[in-house]
């Protein structure tokens, strides 16, 4: 196995016993449900406690990304086992992780410089960017350098994408996350907006009138950005993504089979305390990433 140490932030959500499968180390952001303490996700604050408050106190929530220390500190960890480093972060558009990540790797490239430090800006966020990860680990595992890895990841950013619905638009204004989806609404006649991330940037994707109409136009969305771009689905990882709606994953995934068939889907995962900030409640995604071995 190739010598370098994979890491991520938090807002990939990567499911932990898939952290463990693959030794990926995960650095956490912090999440506050007072407006004053902050406690890092999942390490400090259990998804239960945070979806909890979220829900039933009606609570907004707010996110801070991992400070400059919390990288030295973890990478440094790795770089005296004699590691190469590769950290993967969320979408630059979406928080400044990266830019705290490329901090703390020029602070540590004068103290190693005979180490490799990659820092990706993933332009990914939750599934997407776990399914990026992943990759990257089992590429690691197949026995691919760590510049194999930097290759791959700066081809398959520009092809993976997440189509997901939210319950709400108000937690993506209260964030100021909005940006180019501001035009829908889903306080008129309980309209549900449909939202993509792809390139690192937020856009909206349209609107459904139900849950099941939007898992339908979500999977029609999917099955038209592979033929619009002459992609095969047999070429990409799936992953479905949801914050407190466990049950809607197994429909989903049906819909999903019937517009394409070839889909090779994974174990369904939770959306994380860093996301749902800013989504919300009854969010529910569909997570493509392309396979190292498309590139090939």
């Amino acid at each position: 196995m190739s010598l370098f140490q994979i890491f991520s932030d938090g807002a990939a959500d990567i499911p932990s016993d898939v952290a463990k499968q693959y030794h990926i180390s995960v650095i956490p952001f912090y999440v506050s449900l007072d407006q004053k303490t902050y406690q890092k996700e999942i390490v400090e604050l259990p998804l239960t406690t945070f979806y909890q408050k979220m829900i039933e106190e009606n609570v907004f929530p707010k996110t801070s990304l991992p400070p400059v220390q919390d990288y030295i500190d973890s990478f440094t960890l790795a770089l005296e086992q004699g590691k190469d480093i590769i950290c993967f972060t969320i979408t630059d558009t979406l928080s400044g992780s990266f830019q705290s990540a490329m901090t703390a790797k020029q602070i540590l490239q004068e103290q190693y410089p005979q180490r490799k430090i990659y820092i990706e800006n993933s332009w990914a966020a939750t599934g997407s960017q776990y399914l990026i990860v992943r990759e990257a680990a089992r590429m690691q595992q197949a026995g691919y350098d760590i510049d194999m890895v930097h290759s791959y990841v700066e081809k398959a950013k520009k092809d993976s994408r997440i189509f997901f619905v939210v319950g709400a638009l108000k937690h993506l204004e209260k964030g100021g996350r909005i940006g180019k989806v501001a035009a829908l609404s889903g306080s008129i006649l309980n309209i549900k907006p449909l939202i993509v991330l792809g390139n690192g940037e937020i856009n909206k994707a349209g609107i459904a009138r139900s849950r099941k109409k939007a898992m339908i136009k979500l999977s029609e969305l999917a099955k038209e950005y592979m033929e619009q771009n002459h992609f095969s689905i047999s070429d990409f990882t799936v992953t479905l993504g949801t914050t407190n709606t466990p049950e809607e994953p197994e429909i989903f995934s049906e819909i999903l089979k019937s517009d394409l068939p070839d889909i090779e889907l994974i174990e369904p995962f939770q959306i994380g305390a860093t996301i749902a900030t800013h989504t919300g409640p009854m969010t529910l995604g569909v997570c493509m990433n392309k396979k190292f071995e498309a590139y090939l």
